[in-house]
């Protein structure tokens, strides 16, 4: 089963290596960089571990004061990008209150509220284009704190920032980071004439799979304001990357899954503070 995998690997995704930037030019695009916080959703899968708490779940604290949203603040900061936008909506004054204007972290914080209601990361990105919290000639990182970063072995914002890049310069607009392979979440099964000749728990399938972190060039602004409206609540993954991909303006920047966990449900938040050495 496993040698089956590793050949699906080989044929599903290839990679271009990441040129590193300098320390010159690093600074320079560093400081043309707003990282936008997507922290509006409810939520509901969090509401176990929330135990009726009226926060946001990127503003839940953890057993040693800290929280997820804080947590992406500071990855950003050590690499030198201070700009951050927050797009909120369910249980936002929790998170404002938490960041208030960023001076606390060295960074500059400043809020996008959906407008009356929850309109989706595509319109959430929108909004805060129209309400023009975004400069005109910044790259914006989208970043889901609940898809938190852990253990990278290097300058995540930067290597990341280095890919886009790259692609950008065979004319992409947008690059997705993903992981190689995903745990799988069942037992799987080597079944041959109705047989069963192996098994193995929870194996590593090897899809490509986004992680809820994307780099925009600056460029990108007006096909959001065309492509979204505030009447349906629509996600810019399921909109605009098949686009983008059909155009060939879609890059993939990959990252290993061990740097990754996706913080959404009881499980993933006990791995979380297990990884934190939390329990």
């Amino acid at each position: 089963m496993r040698k089956a995998l590793d050949q699906l690997k080989s044929q599903i995704a290839t990679f271009k290596d990441i040129g590193a930037l300098s320390d010159s030019a690093w600074q320079k695009i560093s400081q043309k960089v707003t990282v936008l916080l997507m922290a509006g959703g409810e939520g509901a899968r969090f509401t176990a571990v929330a135990q009726g708490q009226e926060v946001n779940k990127n503003s839940f604290v953890l057993p040693n004061n800290d929280t997820m949203i804080e947590m992406c603040i500071r990855l950003y900061k050590k690499s030198g990008i201070t700009n951050f936008v927050a797009l909120l909506y369910h249980k936002a004054e929790s998170i404002e209150n938490l960041l208030g204007d960023g001076t606390k972290y060295g960074v500059n914080i400043k809020y996008s509220y959906d407008p009356g209601k929850p309109v989706g990361k595509g319109g959430a990105v929108k909004h805060a284009f129209e309400n023009n919290l975004i400069p005109n000639d910044h790259y914006i990182v989208v970043h889901n704190p609940d898809d938190v970063i852990l253990d990278y072995p290097g300058d995540f914002p930067r290597e990341v920032i280095s890919g886009h890049l790259a692609g950008e310069k065979s004319g992409a607009l947008a690059s997705v980071v993903v992981v190689e392979e995903t745990p799988h979440q069942f037992s799987a099964m080597k079944v041959s004439n109705s047989f069963v000749d192996q098994i193995e728990m929870y194996p590593m399938i090897p899809l490509p799979t986004h992680i809820g972190i994307t780099v925009f060039s600056p460029n990108i602004q007006q096909m959001f304001i065309e492509l979204f409206n505030y009447e349906k609540k629509e996600d810019f993954e399921k909109k605009l990357f098949p686009i983008l991909s059909e155009k060939r303006k879609l890059y993939a920047i990959k990252i290993s899954t061990n740097c990754w966990l996706a913080v959404n449900n009881p499980k993933s938040f006990q791995d979380l503070l297990k990884r934190l050495n939390l329990v």
